[in-house]
């Protein structure tokens, strides 16, 4: 079973562009990942300002979803949750709400500007196919990547934003890449979607670095030259290579029956 993915890698608060979905269109992905915070404007300087955009935005996604007859993993918008504001990705199939995910591990400012943490990950069957999403900071925590392991995940998509370092250097940057996501990869034996967003986010500039991970590499990743630019990237999954992958490598601890309650 084939799949076809796709980050798009933009400038968070911009929405999408009617370039942006003539080019979505004519790739014709099964799956697209937005950036985390993908509707954050420039000018917000908190959550607050965000809110009243929400509804008509996860129509905007909703809708889009239909039109491309793909499924969207719609980046995140802080909603309005009980103590503050969720860190929350939505994600929608051809027209229709599958379900969310509220992010479980807040990292840094995120907190103290009133973000609670979600309390489960989930995991969302789509004709046959376990996706899993994990937001920024939670691929910090190795054990995210167990759990989602646990709920026999085929594909996790990781909607992100990377603060931009001057001195970080291309080593330092492929570290990473590989201590995280190639590591995530072979935890939860899954493939991996990071999709970055650019630009700024309350007025601190960002860095993308999206990229496709599989257990055993990289596949696709956006170079160091364009980390600051809007740029479409996408790859055809094996879906019946990673399961059996999963099948020969994975412990059977790590193993759930279907019909968890974590998965939608």
């Amino acid at each position: 079973m084939m799949i076809s993915v796709a980050a798009l890698q933009a400038p968070l608060g911009q929405g999408l562009s009617l370039e942006d979905k003539l080019h979505l269109i004519r790739h014709r992905p099964d799956f697209v990942c937005l950036p985390e915070y993908f509707y954050i404007r420039p000018t917000d300087q908190t959550y607050d300002d965000g809110a009243p955009l929400i509804e008509s935005r996860l129509a905007e996604l909703e809708h889009l979803s239909k039109d491309l007859a793909c499924t969207i993993i719609g980046g995140t918008m802080p909603h309005p949750v009980n103590g503050g504001y969720g860190n929350i990705a939505t994600v929608f199939n051809r027209g229709a709400v599958v379900g969310a995910y509220q992010k479980v591990n807040p990292f840094g400012r995120e907190e103290q500007r009133g973000i609670v943490p979600g309390s489960e990950y989930r995991v969302f069957d789509i004709d046959g196919i376990r996706i899993g999403i994990l937001i920024c900071a939670d691929v910090l925590n190795p054990q995210s990547f167990t759990e989602l392991a646990r709920l026999n995940v085929d594909i996790i998509f990781v909607p992100t934003v990377s603060p931009y370092r001057t001195s970080d250097t291309v080593f330092e940057k492929d570290q990473r890449d590989t201590s995280i996501f190639v590591a995530g990869a072979q935890r939860a034996c899954a493939y991996i979607v990071k999709t970055c967003g650019t630009g700024s986010l309350f007025g601190g500039a960002l860095q993308g670095r999206s990229g496709i991970f599989a257990p055993w590499g990289i596949l696709r990743r956006v170079p160091p030259d364009s980390e600051d630019k809007k740029l479409l990237l996408s790859a055809v999954l094996d879906i019946n290579e990673i399961r059996e992958f999963k099948r020969m490598m994975a412990p059977d601890e790590l193993r759930v029956s279907e019909g968890t309650s974590h998965e939608q």
